[in-house]
């Protein structure tokens, strides 16, 4: 057994740890967001934009290329290599289309490798895709909520659920790169059960969240979006874009669309129940 190998187990075996220092690691690549926005604006400006986006998509590209390289080498030794190398192409294929439609700028890549460590990390505790997902999504989003709430105080923001989704895909990235780590094989018959899958932790904790956004939505205390004339406790966003697609100078130089209070929740919710088909047709393990 490898030392990558070693070391998921090491995760499993250990879960109190294991999350205690995956805590250690969101805290950390959360709260000096302000420090690494200065930084990358000193970078921007000796080296201009044009040459930082140029940068970043080098970096990009040349991170998925070797972890492509990693996994293909690995998927050989992998019995279920056809499943697990469809959604990694399936994977690549929505962070691409991701960054045409939900990114302002090549920095924003970052959130891939940022959110690679946690997938891997996850998906050894949890041995699920789905449940690895849901707990990266609360990951992505309570650091958002640092940004939209701290951060930008009462600036006329959203709730950045692109950024979220971007979180979300580099999370299912490093859970894919670990499954080719660990041993895969094809449930048995009838050992899928639907229901266990709903009181797994994580799941039961992404569909609470859900759920509370909806009922405090339906009595008034939640709003999607600022209305000054309204009583609630929050607001998902104090924006509301006019186009579908903008482009915002301040931001980058790409045309995007925001994704909205409404169909952010959607596309992740639909997101995890897509990777959730590993969990149902898979059999995960830790190798000994």
């Amino acid at each position: 057994m490898g030392a990558f190998e070693q070391f998921l187990a090491a995760i499993h075996k250990h879960p109190r740890w294991s999350w205690a220092a995956l805590a250690v690691y969101a805290a950390a690549v959360t709260f000096p967001h302000e420090n690494v926005q200065y930084v990358v604006n000193l970078i921007a400006i000796r080296f201009t934009h044009k040459r930082l986006y140029q940068g970043s998509a080098a970096i990009a590209l040349f991170e998925v290329a070797l972890l492509t390289l990693i996994l293909v080498r690995r998927l050989v030794r992998q019995p279920e290599r056809g499943k697990l190398a469809a959604f990694w192409i399936l994977t690549i294929g929505l962070i691409w289309g991701t960054w045409r439609a939900f990114t302002a700028n090549n920095v924003e890549l970052v959130h891939y490798p940022q959110y690679f460590p946690e997938g891997i990390a996850l998906v050894a505790l949890t041995l699920s895709p789905a449940e690895s997902l849901a707990w990266i999504t609360i990951f992505g989003g309570l650091d958002e909520c640092f940004q939209y709430w701290h951060l930008m105080g009462d600036k006329l923001v959203p709730f950045d659920f692109n950024d979220v989704y971007m979180d979300l895909l580099g999370g299912a990235a490093g859970v894919l790169f670990a499954m080719a780590f660990l041993r895969c094989k094809p449930r048995p018959p009838g050992s899928w059960s639907t229901g266990k899958m709903f009181f797994r932790p994580g799941i039961v904790a992404i569909l609470g969240i859900a759920f509370t956004g909806l009922a405090l939505w339906c009595v008034g205390l939640m709003q999607l979006y600022q209305d000054p004339s309204r009583h609630y406790w929050f607001a998902l966003s104090r924006m509301k874009t006019t186009a579908y697609w903008v482009v915002v100078g301040a931001n980058g130089p790409h045309r995007y669309h925001t994704l909205s209070p409404i169909e952010g929740p959607i596309l992740i919710l639909a997101t995890i129940a897509l990777y959730g088909m590993l969990d149902r047709r898979l059999e995960i393990s830790v190798l000994q």
